[in-house]
């Protein structure tokens, strides 16, 4: 009898409400700051109350958030940075920002050559688009926008002209496979490296499979402008045009056969687009895309150090998502941010002091910004502190990004990329970017809201404790806290006394590393 009526109690709790109790604020609040760009009050709360999967369903039925289209006489990417910034404090898409932001540094285009919104911005909604769909629609998608192909000189790239003393250019071709899908050496399916008989790395690919590669990706010019159409003789090409895919010149593509990875081959006599997709194929389905792809989605969403064993998980459902289907991302992600490795510290005196990764200056911003559920309908100061901190968004140095997910801390020897662009004169500035930030005196375009601490301004553990709670979910130190707690009150107003422990926790290390 008891049995039944646990049963059918059970059974009378809506679906995806059970257990969402387990969810602790600090647990909720530790998630978000994976997941999205920063954990507000509000989210923390509907978390709680709906639990992981739900929140994780929600999300992935939420479209991306607008990006308008700029004005063709703009000068520069100010309007689409801005855009970025609101985005990120406003949109309902956090996640899909996140994970797009996140392809962003691995698939790069960078504005220092494409220094145009007209000509950035459908880049970035193909990957907002694609953020969460699956992974080789988004290799087809970003291999033929236009700007990608400016960016790595795969548009306008023809066929071979010995009269000319011309060869396919192979710069999309190698960094495709070498930064984008594969990395330079042969992986195992939990993300370390195979060795040869000798110990000694295994090549993913060569300068041969480069150039192969290279003339499968032959023929693609930009796509036509309204009313016109792609020429189909040699040696022509459209105009500089950046909506839309770009379009295949039949004359400009090398009609050889082709061989690929693995022994695989492309036979003569196929249209562009047919090798496209035969390249695209073959690197889609080599062993190493789904360990490559896993390892650096895991060190920008969770942890710079993940486990082989971890990596291993989330390169198995890369290979199969549970219905046989390849590369699907929602997959992925959910297996990332459920994965046992990345909830074991929502426990806080579970957390690997090896783990986590340091916030790199945008989604440092965005956390202070999110966290003081700031209000702005201007994002253009987002970009010029994200400057100021070593990141000039969308200007990424090279095609290996802000930083290379290779980079080591140097006496440890432990993975951390985001410390590539974290220097002590970088520490020092954003330790006062930071209490400048929480006072007011960085983003006169901001409003902050102060009103949950303020709550409990009155009683210095509680205010430490929230604090604690919503910054550092639950893992501050005693020389932190002590600090807190030692600072002067008196005389100060209660907003001055909460402005004051909270800048001093964001301009923290304890802040700066997310664990």
């Amino acid at each position: 009898m008891l049995r039944r009526i646990i049963l059918s109690a059970i059974l009378a709790v809506p679906a995806g409400c059970l257990f969402a109790q387990q969810v602790t604020p600090e647990a909720a609040s530790r998630f978000l700051e994976q997941a999205t760009w920063g954990p507000q009050p509000a989210a923390v709360s509907h978390l709680q109350q709906i639990g992981f999967e739900n929140w994780l369903n929600e999300q992935f039925a939420t479209p991306p958030s607008a990006i308008p289209d700029p004005s063709p006489d703009e000068k520069g990417i100010a309007s689409l940075q801005s855009t970025f910034f609101l985005n990120t404090l406003n949109g309902p898409d956090q996640l899909r920002q996140r994970v797009a932001f996140a392809l962003s540094e691995i698939w790069v285009v960078s504005a220092l050559q494409e220094n145009q919104s007209i000509w950035m911005t459908p880049y970035w909604r193909l990957l907002a688009q694609d953020a969460l769909g699956n992974f080789r629609r988004l290799m087809n998608d970003i291999t033929l926008n236009p700007g990608m192909g400016r960016y790595l000189n795969m548009v306008n790239n023809d066929q071979a002209n010995a009269a000319k003393g011309t060869t396919a250019n192979e710069n999309y071709a190698r960094e495709l496979m070498q930064l984008f899908t594969l990395g330079v050496n042969v992986l195992n399916p939990d993300g370390t490296l195979q060795l040869d008989a000798s110990g000694n790395p295994i090549p993913t690919y060569t300068q041969a499979d480069v150039v192969s590669m290279s003339r499968a990706f032959t023929g693609w010019t930009y796509p036509p402008a309204a009313g016109q159409s792609t020429p189909q003789s040699a040696g022509k090409h459209n105009a500089a045009y950046w909506v839309g895919p770009m379009a295949a010149n039949e004359a400009n593509h090398d009609t050889g056969a082709k061989t690929l990875l693995n022994g695989e081959s492309a036979p003569a006599g196929q249209t562009a687009e047919q090798d496209l997709k035969a390249a695209l194929d073959n690197i889609f389905n080599h062993p190493n895309a789904g360990p490559f792809l896993a390892t650096q989605l895991i060190q920008h969403l969770v942890s710079s150090n993940p486990s082989p064993q971890y990596v291993a998980r989330v390169a198995r459902v890369f290979a199969n998502d549970g219905s046989g289907a390849r590369g699907n991302l929602q997959a992925m992600i959910r297996a990332i941010l459920l994965d046992s490795e990345a909830r074991a510290g929502d426990d806080p005196s579970q957390v690997d002091p090896n783990g986590g990764h340091l916030r790199e200056p945008v989604l440092f911003l965005s956390t202070i910004y999110r966290m003081l559920g700031a209000s702005t309908e201007d994002g253009s100061t987002g970009s010029q502190l994200s400057n100021a901190l070593g990141q000039k968004l969308f200007y990424e140095p090279s095609v290996f990004s802000y930083f290379s997910p290779q980079y080591r801390l140097s006496g440890s020897g432990l993975p951390a990329p985001e410390f590539q662009i974290y220097s002590p004169a970088a520490a020092i500035v954003r330790a006062n970017l930071a209490t400048a930030l929480v006072n007011g005196y960085k983003d006169k375009s901001a409003t902050l809201d102060f009103s949950p601490y303020l709550a409990v301004a009155g009683n210095s553990a509680q205010l430490i404790d929230l604090i604690d709670q919503s910054m550092l979910h639950g893992t501050m130190s005693g020389g932190l806290r002590n600090s807190l707690a030692g600072l002067p009150g008196g005389t100060v107003s209660s907003l001055q006394q909460v402005k004051n422990a909270i800048a001093l926790v964001a301009a923290s290390p304890e802040f700066s590393i997310e664990k």
